[in-house]
């Protein structure tokens, strides 16, 4: 149990390091520092920051998962689920300091090719996230509609993230909604 206990430690002093400043700036000291452990302790645990990434990246898609699946059980006005979702991230991310996405963020700071371990998990975690709107726009709009739509509405939603952090804003995130549900609106019409 103790040594979960040290990972742990590891895994949370890195996240919060990351979150705030990004995976690229920070260094192992750092995070070694942070965690109140030794370098041995820390090197027991993980070869080196890529793994070290690759273990935060991990756990933060898993729970990422969990909530999405919470979303979807717990709100079952299918027609307030995007607007609800949308509210969620913009307080999320308002009260944050106005950093987004750890995932597109990290991915902003590598090199693919020296860290395609954390570039694949990046990938597969944007995947799941444009997997998660398919089936949250699936509620709202024809079965046939939904892969196109929740695509377009996951690529609204990545972009308003990315421009709220940059602007340090929430109307990206309010436009964003504001155009989402026009596009399911306008598909139900149809």
């Amino acid at each position: 149990m103790a040594e979960r206990t040290k990972n742990e430690r590891i895994l949370a002093a890195a996240g919060e390091l990351f979150h705030k400043r990004g995976y690229a700036a920070v260094s192992l000291d750092e995070v070694i520092t942070a965690s109140g452990l030794s370098r041995a302790e820390f090197y027991r645990h993980f070869s080196n920051k890529s793994a070290l990434g690759c273990a935060w990246l991990q756990r933060l898609a898993k729970g990422m998962s969990v909530m999405h699946d919470n979303f979807m059980e717990r709100l079952p006005d299918k027609d307030r689920r995007l607007r609800k979702y949308f509210y969620a991230m913009r307080n999320w991310v308002e009260s944050n300091g106005y950093r987004s996405c750890q995932f597109a963020n990290t991915a902003a700071g590598i090199d693919v090719e020296e860290e395609p371990d954390l570039a694949e998990l990046i990938d597969q975690y944007k995947r799941q996230q444009r997997a998660f709107f398919i089936k949250l726009v699936g509620t709202l709009v024809d079965e046939d509609q939904a892969k196109r739509l929740g695509t377009a509405v996951f690529l609204l939603f990545s972009g308003a993230m990315t421009e709220a952090q940059n602007l340090k804003a929430t109307w990206p995130l309010d436009d964003a909604l504001a155009a989402a549900e026009r596009l399911c609106a306008l598909s139900s019409q149809a």
